[in-house]
Formats: structure tokens, sequence, C-alpha cells
């Protein structure tokens, strides 16, 4: 069965709160995560106060960076856990979840996941259940360390969700990823289509699937999922979960957008126009701008928010 998961009333963004990252994946939006602006902790309080109060209805936040464990404050690191357990504070705050290739983490860190009392989710970044396959996209010996993480985040009581960018490179591994997934205890894999941004743009312009590369994986989708290629011809990016499908379709609108580091607003990570900036430019400003991309032709992908 598939169904659009997130709700249609509620709000949903991806909040990329540093560049900071020790990999050089190959497939990343970013260009250059060394010179980008972090902002400090109490400035993006400030920030969460400004949307958190403007948007109604229920809130989905996506922590992510970059590595979102890698951002700091005052020279600590817990920064990240200091916005997470500010985030839990709000009424209106309905799902958060962190992004995060694991880089970083320890078990202190998944002690300290496991003490915000509004985390819904840990999504982990893997491409494929090959290894080889996996490193070539992010880097040598990251397939290792994520497997070894996500063992412990499950073995804690985490929810943990794999997140996978399919390109040429690795749009076979649908099934793999799938039964890993299953295997490890997981909640399923996220899987959203890569787009030549930043790095990305440079070493991997050639590898946008195809549209017959496209109804390949819908076709792997449908025979793991109770589901029809036909059924899954509307949406742009998918969560499965044994054989639970959730499709999601071009979220440009008013009900999501991509937030930048230095408070640059994005209608979506893979539309990089900016729409404003917070909280210079006011939310409710930046909502009437997002509204303008609900009816523009752009090709958008993702369970992100």
């Amino acid at each position: 069965m598939t169904d659009n998961k997130p709700a249609a009333s509620g709000f949903g963004f991806q909040w990329h709160i540093t560049s900071r990252c020790p990999g050089k994946c190959i497939h990343c939006y970013q260009s250059d995560a060394e010179s980008a602006v972090e902002l400090p902790v109490n400035a993006l309080k400030r920030i969460a106060d400004e949307i958190m109060s403007t948007v109604p209805g229920p809130v989905t936040i996506n922590v992510t960076g970059g590595e979102p464990l890698l951002y700091q404050h005052n020279g600590m690191s817990r920064g990240v856990f200091e916005l997470m357990e500010y985030l839990s504070r709000f009424d209106n705050l309905d799902e958060l979840n962190i992004i995060t290739s694991t880089a970083g983490m320890d078990r202190r860190v998944i002690q300290d996941l496991k003490t915000l009392p509004k985390l819904s989710y840990v999504k982990v970044s893997l491409e494929s259940h090959d290894p080889a396959v996996n490193d070539r996209v992010r880097w040598l010996g990251h397939y290792k360390m994520a497997l070894e993480n996500i063992r412990e985040l499950v073995n804690a009581g985490l929810r943990v969700v794999i997140m996978t960018t399919l390109s040429k490179l690795n749009y076979q591994s649908v099934a793999g990823l799938c039964a890993l997934a299953k295997n490890r205890g997981t909640h399923g894999v996220i899987l959203e289509r890569f787009v030549p941004l930043g790095r990305g743009a440079n070493e991997m312009r050639d590898s946008v699937l195809t549209p017959k590369e496209w109804r390949e994986v819908l076709n792997a989708i449908a025979g793991i999922a109770e589901t029809t290629v036909n059924d899954l011809l509307p949406y742009k990016a998918f969560w499965i979960d044994g054989t639970a499908v959730s499709g999601a379709p071009c979220c440009l609108g008013p009900t999501s957008m991509a937030l930048m580091p230095d408070g640059t607003v994005y209608p979506c990570r893979r539309v990089p126009i900016p729409a404003g900036k917070l909280p210079d430019t006011g939310m409710e400003r930046i909502l009437t701008t997002l509204n303008e991309y609900s009816s523009t032709p752009q090709e958008c992908f993702g369970f992100g928010f």
C-alpha cells in the first residue's frame, strides 16, 4: 500500500545546522564545507522561536548537516543536543529526527540521543548493502562504522531508518538495502534520487538516474512491498519498511523548506534559490515566498523535509 506519509496540514523542514563533515562524499550537495558560516546555538534558538511561533499546525524537523554531531558551540560538541532539547519544548513539534553519517558517534552520544524527549528517528546515511559501493560514494571505512553504530543504536532502543541517495552507482542496491534494514532491526529505508549540485555536480554529473533506471527502482520496490509500479509512479521518494511503502510527492510549496547553516531558506535543498534568511526576513514573509513555488515546475524529491 502506498500513501503520502507527511500530513498535508503540517510543516516539515530539514535544518542544516553545520557544514562540517569528516568525509568527502562524491554526491554531496555542498561545494566548500570548510568556508561555510556556522551560527552559535543561541542564534539557532532564536530562529527556532521565529519558526515555531509562526507556523500553524504540527511541525516535523530533521536536524542534519554536514554532520550534525560535529556542530560545536563554544568549543563543545554538545551543541546539537542543546538545540534538540530546546526544540523538544515546543508544543507544536510533532516529530524530531536527526540525519547522520554516524561520524563522531560513540556510546555517550547514543545515550544523549536516548535522553531527548521527542526524538522520533535516527536516520543513518548508507548508500548500499555492498561495502565497496557504499565506501566509493562516501569514504573508506564508512560502511563498517555505520553498521556498528546502527547495531548500537538499535540495541539502545532507538528507532533507526537508513537513508539512501540513489544514482547510477547504487540504484541496484534497493533489495539488498531493504534486506539489510530488516536484518538489523531498523524501521526501513528511505530512498531519494541524486541531483547534481555542489561536489556532486563536479564528480557525479553523469550519474543521474535515467527514466529506465528509475523504472528498475520502482520494479524493485514493487517486488518488496505490497504495491504496483503504477501505484508508485506519482511519487519522487519512498520509505520502505518491511512490505509497507510510503511515497513522497514533490514538496515544493508552503509546507516545507530547507534551512541552511547561516539561516538562509531554500524551498528545497535541491532547489537552492533563496526564499529569505532567518530570523531577519521573518517566517511569515518566507511562508508567502514558499507558497509561490507550489506551482513552479521543478523536480523536488524527498522525505528529508
